[in-house]
């Protein structure tokens, strides 16, 4: 199983100490080069850096270039960069049968080219389904304080609570 996963998922799960949900859950991950430069170079001494240093030492992340730039032009909209664009060539291309992104624009897409999506509150609520963390909404409200627009009284908030029995 192949999953390419943006730079958000990434981060914020590195920002609430569940980095390693990913290795758990997904053994092939794949970022681009926009990515790793997302998150490790621009992104030195901030969530997630360290903590994709880490996983490329150790191999269960992988970084892919992207070379088809039909794809990657067909795919760049107003709402979506280049950046955004090869993300999901990378998974169209690498024939991933998953794609990590938080951004909604990039998730519509996604799923318009026929990839499945979930983010990071989705891999959080699998942690908790599969008893990995005790309580879901301890987490949510950490990530809402990381920065993560995420609103409490919304239906994505209330919906995940009510998946893990939290409401």
């Amino acid at each position: 199983m192949i999953v390419v996963t943006d730079s958000g998922p990434l981060i914020h799960l590195a920002a609430v100490k569940q980095f390693f949900l990913l290795n758990r859950f997904f053994q092939n991950l794949l970022i681009t080069p926009h990515v790793f430069e997302e998150v490790v170079t621009q992104g030195t001494g901030r969530a997630g850096s360290m903590e994709l240093r880490q996983a490329l030492q150790d191999q269960w992340i992988t970084v892919r270039q992207v070379d088809d730039r039909d794809v990657i032009h067909r795919l760049i909209a107003p709402n979506i960069s280049e950046t955004d664009a090869i993300v999901i060539a990378a998974a169209l291309v690498h024939n991933a049968t998953l794609l990590l992104a938080d951004d909604i624009a990039v998730r519509t897409l996604a799923m318009r080219e026929g990839l499945a999506v979930m983010g990071t509150i989705g891999i959080l609520v699998h942690a908790r389904l599969e008893g990995i963390i005790d309580r879901l909404q301890p987490v949510l409200d950490q990530l809402i304080a990381f920065g993560f627009y995420l609103d409490p009284a919304g239906r994505v908030y209330q919906d995940a609570l009510l998946r893990v029995k939290e409401r």
